[in-house]
């Protein structure tokens, strides 16, 4: 009995460590407060250069300066990026980048944003190429944070509504990733189930 516990507990943790841990992927950050509309972006130095090796086949990354790779990465994440707020696109602007050994940020000033957050709708595209890739999407709205997760099962894609300042995802947008949870009902009603038997027996 002490076994088929402890095998089950193995699962659920090799579960949780396949789905929780993903080295690539990125954080994009829009903060919006005093007038100033910010977004931040984090990502992995190894993520991006993988994706824009695939993304630009052609060019030899390893022949170009770093203004260029800067150029390059600026264009990638703006055409692969698509916000709109109650309707209305919003644009990334003027920004910077700053490449490190491990990772990279970017800031974007962007377009004017509405009083008043009803309705948002938030693709990115960036990072698709890499495997297993996720996209954590978070918003800064009224001293409040709430975050959304894009992936390959929501096709890197989220709309969400808002109560409180706060973004509450549509049902379409529903995160595949926790269907693994139900897969654990059936083992633990097994396990149940034999506990109830050799108690019985005993």
């Amino acid at each position: 009995m002490k076994r088929i516990v402890f095998l089950l507990l193995i699962l659920i943790v090799s579960i949780q460590t396949v789905h929780g841990h993903n080295p690539l992927s990125a954080m994009y950050y829009l903060e919006v407060k005093d007038g100033i509309n910010i977004l931040n972006i984090n990502l992995s130095q190894d993520g991006l250069n993988a994706a824009l090796r695939k993304h630009f086949p052609k060019i030899k990354f390893e022949k170009i300066s770093k203004t260029e790779f800067k150029q390059l990465t600026v264009s990638y994440l703006k055409n692969n990026f698509h916000l709109d707020i109650n309707g209305s696109t919003i644009d990334l602007l003027e920004g910077g980048i700053k490449l490190g050994s491990h990772q990279t940020d970017a800031k974007f000033m962007v377009s004017s944003l509405p009083e008043t957050f009803k309705k948002l709708n938030v693709s990115i595209k960036a990072f698709a190429e890499n495997e297993q890739h996720q996209t954590v999407f978070s918003l800064l709205l009224n001293g409040k944070t709430s975050k959304v997760i894009l992936n390959k099962n929501n096709d890197y894609t989220a709309s969400v509504n808002f109560k409180n300042s706060l973004m509450v995802v549509s049902s379409k947008t529903f995160n595949k990733n926790y269907l693994w949870c139900f897969v654990l009902v059936p083992i633990f009603l097994f396990v149940k189930s034999r506990i109830n038997k050799e108690s019985t027996n005993t």
